[in-house]
């Protein structure tokens, strides 16, 4: 299970959309934080897209990694996010995956307080424009 798991995050941390989508099962969903569910390839890349494109890059840091039944996995990281701007903000989640037996994945749910993230994302927002203005007057 651990190589799966490594193989996976590697395709998450590097953001290929693709490539994590063809690990879920066509009706698969996808919970971030308190956000409603992701359900469906369309809903779940439309979720991975937005992360790609706000951020630069992400990494999982394992802390814990406990394989529950034959399909189910609770993964425990600090995930260290790193915005366009170049803010690295690192939060600390639990992932409860759930597995059919041939491997797909039906249900992943990653419990986090994503509100720093998301923090240091609209700063950055509302920064850009302000420089933009003022590379523009100078």
């Amino acid at each position: 299970m651990s190589e799966w798991i490594d193989s996976f995050y590697a395709d998450i941390d590097a953001q290929l959309t693709e490539r994590v989508l063809d690990r879920f099962a066509p009706d698969g969903e996808l919970v971030f934080g308190n956000n409603p569910p992701a359900i469906g390839h369309a809903a779940m890349r439309e979720v991975l897209e937005n992360l790609r494109h706000a951020l630069a890059g992400l990494e999982h840091e394992w802390c814990n990694r406990w394989t529950v039944d034959e399909g189910t996995l609770v993964l425990e990281a600090r995930v260290h996010y790193t915005t366009r701007g170049g803010t690295e903000v690192v939060l600390p989640c639990v992932t409860v995956i759930e597995r059919t037996v041939s491997g797909l994945v039906t249900s992943l749910r990653v419990h986090i307080d994503a509100a720093p993230l998301f923090t240091a994302l609209d700063a950055e927002a509302v920064a850009a424009p302000a420089e933009a203005a003022h590379e523009v007057a100078g």
